[in-house]
Order: C-alpha cells, then structure tokens, then sequence
C-alpha cells in the first residue's frame, strides 16, 4: 500500500498534464516584465505577471496512458514518461528566469535548456508514441512507484519536486537573487537526470534511447561543471550562496 505522504504528493502531478498551457502562460508573461520594485526581489517582480490561475492549480486527476498492468510496463516508457515532466519542469524554470537573469553564462544556459529539452520532449513524444500508442505520460500512482524503483534517483519527495514545474518556478520566484537560485535549482534537477540517463544507458531496450540518454548526460554534466565554476567565483568573491 502506498503511503499516505506518497498519496499527497502524487497529487501534484495533475500540474504536469497541462504543462503545455503552463509553459505558454510563461512565455507571453516573459514578454510583460519590465523593471523591478526596489525592495522586492527581482524574481519576484517578473513573477508577478504569473499571476494568472496555474496548470497545477486546476483538479485533473490522474492522467496519461495509465498502464492495464503496471509490472508489465517497459524500462524505456518508464524512462519517457519520468523524463517528459522533468524536461518540462526545467523548461518552465528556463522560461521564468531567462529575463531577470543577469550573468550571460546563465542566460545562455537558459536558452539553450528551453531549445534542447523542448527538442528532446518532441522526440520523447514521438517514441513514446509509436512504442506504446500514445504520447502522454502515465502518472498513476502504480507507475510512479515503478518509476522510482527502476530509477532510484532519491526519494519520492524528491523526484516529485524536480518533476514539478509550479514547484520549480515558485521556488525561483520567490528568491531574493535570481542568479543564485536558477544555479542552486538546475543543479540537483540535471542529478536526477543525470542518474535516470545513466540507469538508461544500461537498460533501455531501444539502442535509440540509450543513445538519447548518453547525450543527455553529457550535455547536462557540462552544464553542472559551469554552474558550479561560477559557485566558486561567487565564494572566492565573498558571496553567500548558501
């Protein structure tokens, strides 16, 4: 049986089924954020034109192509269906962020997050499509724990955190320094990843895949290694960044 706390927070994934109406609600706020109030912190202005009713907001249920029989579901749909929110959830926080970021490095890796990933979710789709009928991802309760056991990338609190795109963009917009936390939140959201990719590379069935999760940690250590050379630059300048 699972868990009462496991039940709360399974709830949470009725976000990731409208992330699409999510992500353009991001995208035209992008374009409304102008300068920032002096006292309030910077993404908590441009947030403010995120005010409108969120994805995560609306009751939806479970959703996706809910397996007949969840220990019959294949290593490579668990894989999809775990890393379309979690690209999702990182393209929104890309998304936020990208016009208060400040530091060119991070506004770069903004852009390159939203291009990349919104190109491999299209890949992910198409797959999960032509492998398994359908281009949603399941998020029943039975799969979500396959999930984790085929993937064992923390705990579910965590792995439902990075897969949560509200989660993700609240945190960052209530933040006093954007730079700071879009470092501090891409970090163990490219981990999970990271560690998903590398249970992929041994196990998908599809050579395809594993190719596809090859490159995904590649791309998304790269960007780890920066972002923690640009924590180092804050130290040595005596930044707090923690």
């Amino acid at each position: 049986m699972i868990h009462a706390r496991r039940r709360h927070l399974l709830t949470r994934i009725a976000a990731l089924a409208s992330l699409g109406v999510f992500l353009a609600a991001s995208t035209g706020a992008s374009a409304q954020m102008g300068g920032h109030d002096h006292g309030t912190p910077p993404a908590a202005t441009a947030c403010a034109a995120m005010a409108t009713p969120m994805a995560g907001e609306q009751d939806h249920g479970d959703h996706g192509g809910t397996p007949s029989d969840a220990a019959e579901v294949e290593f490579d749909q668990l894989y999809i269906d775990m890393m379309l929110p979690h690209h999702g959830s990182i393209i929104a926080l890309a998304e936020t962020a990208l016009p208060v970021l400040t530091d060119p490095r991070l506004q770069q890796m903004a852009e390159d997050i939203i291009v990349t990933q919104t190109a491999e979710n299209e890949q992910l789709t198409q797959w999960r499509t032509e492998w398994y009928g359908s281009g949603e991802p399941a998020t029943d309760s039975a799969t979500m724990e396959l999930m984790l056991e085929a993937m064992p990338v923390g705990t579910m609190d965590e792995m439902m955190r990075e897969m949560d795109a509200q989660f993700q963009v609240e945190t960052f917009c209530a933040a006093a320094n954007p730079d700071l936390a879009f470092i501090q939140q891409v970090i163990p959201h490219h981990q999970v990843a990271i560690d998903a990719s590398e249970v992929a590379v041994e196990q998908a069935v599809h050579p395809e895949l594993a190719v596809f999760a090859e490159r995904v940690i590649t791309a998304q250590q790269a960007e780890i290694d920066l972002l923690n050379e640009i924590i180092a630059e804050y130290e040595a300048a005596g930044t707090p960044v923690s």
